[in-house]
């Protein structure tokens, strides 16, 4: 039996979403025949799900590892220092491996090699700009494709996360709080509704290999704009000579009222 994590959800085709994975899951998750597998939330993988995805050949991008590490608020957590010299993860920017006794298989985490700065947030943002930047062109790109992006929870991160995208793809922001919140329940935030709006989606460079369902929807929107300019054209048009109309009609009514007298 088929059994997929309590979070889960398609996004769009050969791009997922998820809280974290559990042994039960797994078997559910190999029927995606996933590429990629994208963690938005600071902590490392259980070895369960790491073994997971290295025995099924998914690359695991911790983007929030790098954050996590590159930020000075966060030195203690975790046992993991703010220079990645803590246990369990190589230098910022490295890749991280574990590995445990008995000849389990070593494991490698990829994580983003960017400054310490750019990934600070302040306190109120669940995420920063360059992670769900960085993030987002990952999932643009084909070459990662089928994609799964999760966090611990499957509400919070991804939720904003995905928020951006939906912004991205020209959603109206009533859309996006609506989906938002189907997957938060009562555990929405304001906050993360706030930094969806905000976030500046002309910062996201898009990739050169673009999913197909990308493109589709791009044309389409395009063709959508284009009939809707049309029709404003048309409209503007319909009003201006409406206008030259009544203009006429007041000249001739005040021609004929001047000859009268």
């Amino acid at each position: 039996m088929l059994t997929p994590p309590e979070q889960f959800g398609i996004v769009e085709p050969g791009l997922y979403r998820s809280d974290t994975l559990h042994p039960s899951h797994f078997p559910f998750i190999r029927s995606l025949n996933l590429k990629t597998a994208i963690l938005l939330t600071p902590e490392l993988p259980s070895r369960a799900m790491s073994n997971f995805f290295e025995e099924n050949q998914i690359r695991l991008i911790d983007l929030a590892l790098g954050s996590w590490k590159n930020n000075p608020n966060n030195s203690n957590s975790g046992g993991n220092n703010a220079d990645g010299s803590g246990t369990g993860q190589g230098g910022a920017g490295g890749d991280t491996s574990t590995s445990g006794g008995g000849g389990v298989n070593t494991f490698t985490l990829t994580t983003p090699s960017i400054p310490a700065a750019p990934f600070q947030t302040s306190w109120w943002k669940p995420l920063s700009e360059e992670l769900i930047k960085e993030g987002l062109e990952m999932i643009l790109d084909v070459n990662n494709y089928p994609i799964m992006v999760m966090d611990t929870s499957g509400i919070h991160e991804i939720g904003t996360f995905m928020g951006c995208l939906r912004r991205l793809q020209h959603w109206n922001l009533s859309s996006i709080i609506v989906e938002y919140r189907a997957y938060a329940g009562n555990k929405a935030r304001y906050v993360n509704e706030q930094f969806i709006e905000l976030f500046d989606i002309d910062w996201i460079t898009l990739p050169a290999n673009l999913p197909t369902w990308w493109i589709e929807q791009e044309a389409m929107w395009h063709e959508e704009e284009e009939e809707r300019e049309m029709q404003l054209q048309q409209e503007r048009e319909a009003e201006a000579n409406r206008r030259q109309e009544d203009l006429n009609q007041l000249t001739i009514t005040s021609v004929t009222a001047f000859l009268a007298s």
